[in-house]
């Protein structure tokens, strides 16, 4: 049904273009021949209509395809049979002419205005023009945006909803982008250098859009479901409890909704068991969902099955990958910084760290926001709030496995003592972690701190001329976390051990770890995989574990942070002219964009394009398939009053050097010029249709 409204909506705004012409041909007293409504294709002789007669002196066609249609008038082609009579095209002036061909461009203009009036009278759903996060080291997050922030302005100028930031945002190019935002009611400006997205084809910032805190799908029988969450739940925090090893861990309050979920998802992934606590608010009431956390029994589809099978171990993960720069973070960490362990501080003894995240907090203060002290490699020791902690990580804070293992090295390294297996923790005063190479030359008096593989701690101070080390660093399999419940963790496997072998296969990098068990898991669903590591006393080990599907989906789904946009008659008028001039002028800056290559021709929609995402609008609400509607026929009304052959703005062009040269452009040249805009244009139109499919897939 919603397909169905789609197709017929845009089939009526080209049968609204066509009228324009037909009624501006009868008024100016051209003859027309055929006024029809969609494509009627010849099929095996038969011209596929579905209604077809003839009133007076013209013939009325519906075509079976409802999309495109034409008037055809007497006098009007080149090359077509003309008796030179009065009511023929050719033969009536030209200002009759330029009415009739500017006829169905004003129709589109005028009936999208009426559109966008009946549309916020309607009411349009409206995504919020909040950020639900910036992609980490991306250029918003380089530049300072967070999680909840409200974007007010685009370069001074003033939008209510996601969708015209968004669109605003692109069509800025590479130009630096100014965003007003409103973070706990103070406005900022922040400017952001777009970096170019060659998958998207445009410029981006690295935003997504915010969700709200209502649960807007819970899946039958799931997890989420068995506990009795619903639909329009809102989700306030969330609690992990291991009642055997006595942990508690929680996410910070306050959290964005964005985060909150986020948050959800890090400390179900931390866990094969436990219980998982949601803090709800059902109405008015507070209730608290707790999920039981067990390994699923298998019996799912096989394949997918074997695609989630795993013994149950994440990497090492306590490296300061990035800080985001003028966050409260910068004043306590050092980019590369590698922090491993922690203690309160009337704590004599450390917690060894692996990998530093909501469970690893909860191990050492629970639920509670207290001061803790972490300590670095160097031995360098921070304090900090516990909360502030769990509200840095993931956002002002990136952790993630340092790369500071040497995997090749060269002469001038081992000429220092620097081997492969190595550990590299400085050179100079810069800390080591964030790439994956050392070539840049060290000067004479730098001193380098590294410790090699069998744990010693070693420290060189270069002299004489710049050397370059070449070294090529990467990250081996070293365990930051069995989960509990896991296998691994069954097994005995523990944190801090180094996988060395998988069924007698070299493991170099974690990634060699992933793609080994995955190729067991696909051969046997059922046996054994012999694993040999190297714990931290540096004995080597063997168990045997079984891979098993670990973790089952929650089976929730959030809903988009939206408002409804609805006007009164007399707003509604002023929101539709406003809406009619933004959309018509960034036709022009797309065209703009896309001649200076700030945006690629695979953001066209073709029909089939347009087409589908008129279906999905329609299922949101019928105030948002007008707008949808509107935009399209004020984009076909702009469009086609472009000076390109073929196009009515092409005729129009012919008409104005006619009436300048006081005589028509020749029959030929006009045959020749219509034949090449006929060519691009169906080169253009299968371009488009081919990225549509692609978008289907």
């Amino acid at each position: 049904m919603n397909l169905l409204l789609a197709i017929l909506g845009i089939g009526f705004l080209i049968f609204v273009h066509e009228l324009g012409h037909f009624l501006a041909a009868k008024f100016v007293g051209v003859r027309v021949e055929t006024f029809a409504v969609g494509f009627q294709p010849t099929i095996f002789g038969w011209k596929a209509r579905l209604l077809a007669f003839k009133y007076g002196e013209t013939e009325y066609v519906i075509g079976l395809i409802p999309l495109g249609g034409y008037v055809q008038m007497a006098g009007e082609e080149v090359g077509q049979e003309r008796t030179d009579s009065d009511d023929e095209f050719h033969r009536k002036p030209i200002p009759g002419r330029l009415l009739i061909l500017v006829a169905g461009a004003a129709m589109n203009l005028i009936f999208g205005f009426l559109l966008f009036i009946f549309a916020f009278t309607a009411g349009v759903k409206q995504q919020a023009p909040v950020v639900g996060s910036a992609t980490q080291q991306g250029p918003a997050w380089s530049a300072g945006i967070r999680s909840g922030d409200l974007i007010k302005k685009v370069n001074g100028e003033s939008w209510s909803d996601y969708s015209n930031v968004a669109t605003a945002i692109a069509l800025a190019g590479s130009k630096p982008v100014t965003l007003t935002v409103d973070r706990q009611s103070q406005l900022r400006e922040i400017s952001i250098d777009p970096q170019w997205d060659p998958v998207a084809g445009r410029f981006r910032i690295g935003i997504v859009p915010a969700i709200s805190d209502k649960i807007g799908m819970v899946q039958p029988e799931s997890l989420a479901a068995g506990v009795g969450l619903q639909v329009g739940d809102r989700l306030r925090g969330v609690r992990l409890a291991i009642p055997s090893q006595n942990i508690v861990a929680v996410t910070a309050n306050g959290l964005s909704a964005d985060r909150t979920l986020m948050g959800l998802w890090n400390l179900r992934n931390t866990t094969a068991a436990g219980k998982l606590s949601l803090d709800i608010l059902r109405g008015d009431e507070s209730l608290v969902a707790t999920i039981d956390l067990t390994p699923p029994a298998s019996s799912e589809n096989e394949s997918e099955v074997t695609a989630r099978r795993g013994i149950g171990v994440v990497p090492r993960s306590r490296t300061v990958m990035a800080i985001q720069p003028g966050c409260a973070a910068e004043k306590s960490f050092r980019l590369g910084d590698e922090l491993v362990s922690m203690r309160l501080p009337d704590d004599r003894e450390s917690q060894s760290i692996e990998l530093l995240d909501l469970l690893t907090i909860g191990t050492l203060v629970g639920d509670s926001d207290v001061e803790m002290i972490l300590i670095s490699r160097d031995g360098t020791e921070t304090r900090v709030q516990s909360e502030a902690m769990r509200n840095w990580i993931g956002e002002e804070l990136i952790i993630g496995s340092g790369i500071r293992t040497v995997m090749q090295s060269s002469p001038a390294a081992e000429a220092l003592g620097i081997d492969v297996g190595s550990e590299i923790l400085s050179i100079g005063n810069r800390l080591v972690g964030d790439s994956d190479y050392i070539d840049e030359d060290i000067q004479s008096a730098t001193p380098i701190r590294w410790v090699d593989a069998s744990g010693e701690s070693h420290r060189v101070t270069h002299e004489g001329d710049p050397i370059s080390l070449g070294l090529v660093l990467g990250t081996p399999a070293r365990v930051g976390r069995s989960l509990f419940g896991s296998p691994a963790q069954i097994a005995g496997i523990p944190a801090g051990a180094i996988i060395d072998e998988i069924n007698g296969v070299r493991i170099d990098r974690w990634n060699d770890l992933v793609g080994a068990i995955q190729g067991s898991a696909e051969q046997s669903t059922d046996q054994a995989v012999q694993i040999q590591f190297t714990d931290r006393a540096g004995q080597s080990q063997q168990l045997a574990v079984t891979p098993r599907v670990l973790l089952e989906p929650l089976g929730i789904g959030m809903s988009a942070r939206q408002f409804t946009e609805k006007h009164s008659i007399q707003e509604a008028v002023v929101q539709g002219g406003r809406q009619s001039w933004i959309w018509g002028g960034r036709i022009f800056l797309t065209l703009k964009a896309l001649f200076a290559g700030d945006v690629h021709g695979k953001n066209l929609n073709g029909p089939v394009g347009i087409i589908d995402l008129g279906r999905k609008v329609s299922e949101v609400g019928i105030g948002n398939l007008l707008f949808l509607l509107a935009l399209i026929s004020i984009n076909l009304g702009v469009f086609n009053l472009l000076p390109f052959p073929i196009l009515d703005g092409g005729h129009i062009f012919f008409l104005l050097i006619e009436g300048i040269r006081g005589r028509p452009v020749s029959e030929r040249i006009q045959h020749s010029v219509h034949m090449v805009a006929f060519f691009l244009l169906i080169s253009l139109a299968l371009f488009v249709t081919y990225n549509d499919l692609l978008r289907l897939r």
